[in-house]
């Protein structure tokens, strides 16, 4: 796959026929690293290779890496610096002869996925409990994605959703905000009877043994880090801050992040995650 890191590299040249591609000996600007020759409405594609030190330098090899019959102008204007999605949306396009799309940003600026891979995007489990609904940190990282905040990084994120619906009958849950029960840790008046089965995680267990001393009761534990199976890199979050930060677990690299992280925390954490991955 070929898909230049920065549309800064990718020079554009508008033409009226097909003599007009770039060659040896010509100037350019010294950040071009590729070239889109553009005549009646079509596309070539064409790699360079520069010499000198100067802010204009000189070409000393143009190499075609996708002719006009080659190559797919996306006729709508795109984040172009979501990769990502330009990878995914060059792979659903890319059909013979077709190998190369062109893409222009909404800052008019332009891009080219040639080849494009989708085994080169890291797929990011992202796990979270259900309720509430929707799951805060699903939402989140989805939001956060929709706004490009990880539009360089060439990942995308499947979410893991844990029901505790559907988990075994409990008598006491942890917290009312769940909505999932009426018993709860932080009403004054919890009742605590016979068989009692705490539905919770680590912190839940202390809280009860905290609040009723002596009580024999059952601890069915739906802390994420303890009940996940991660099969790709993942992010969990838990309420115990010793746990926030990079994390590995069945082999595959994660990061546990506070059940309250703010946006820029949950930014930070994907980040560090990715970086750590490449």
């Amino acid at each position: 796959m070929i898909f230049p890191d920065h549309c800064k590299e990718v020079a554009v040249r508008e033409c009226d026929d097909k003599t007009s591609a770039p060659t040896a000996g010509e100037h350019i600007y010294f950040s071009s690293r590729y070239v889109l020759l553009f005549w009646q409405g079509k596309v070539e594609v064409y790699e360079l290779e520069l010499q000198g030190n100067s802010l204009i330098r000189t070409i000393s090899k143009a190499n075609r890496i996708a002719g006009f019959a080659e190559t797919l102008v996306y006729r709508r204007k795109i984040d172009i610096f979501n990769r990502s999605k330009l990878i995914a949306v060059a792979t659903r396009l890319c059909k013979p002869p077709i190998k190369t799309v062109v893409f222009q940003g909404f800052d008019l600026h332009w891009t080219f996925v040639c080849d494009p891979d989708l085994t080169s995007v890291t797929e990011i489990e992202v796990f979270d409990v259900s309720p509430p609904d929707p799951p805060y940190l699903i939402t989140l990282i989805k939001k956060l994605n929709s706004a490009g905040i990880f539009g360089d990084l060439s990942v995308r994120f499947t979410p893991v959703i844990q029901d505790l619906r559907r988990a075994r009958a409990a008598t006491i849950y942890p917290c009312s905000a769940s909505g999932i029960g009426s018993n709860c840790l932080n009403n004054r008046d919890i009742q605590v009877g016979e068989h009692a089965v705490l539905l919770g995680c680590d912190i839940s267990k202390q809280v009860l043994e905290a609040r009723v001393h002596g009580l024999e009761f059952e601890h069915v534990n739906i802390c994420p880090t303890k009940t996940i199976r991660p099969s790709k890199p993942f992010i969990v979050k838990c309420c115990k801050s010793a746990r926030v930060g990079p994390t590995e677990l069945l082999g595959q690299k994660g990061y546990v992040v506070h059940w309250g992280a703010n946006p820029y925390e949950v930014a930070s954490a994907v980040r560090d995650l990715a970086n750590a991955i490449r």
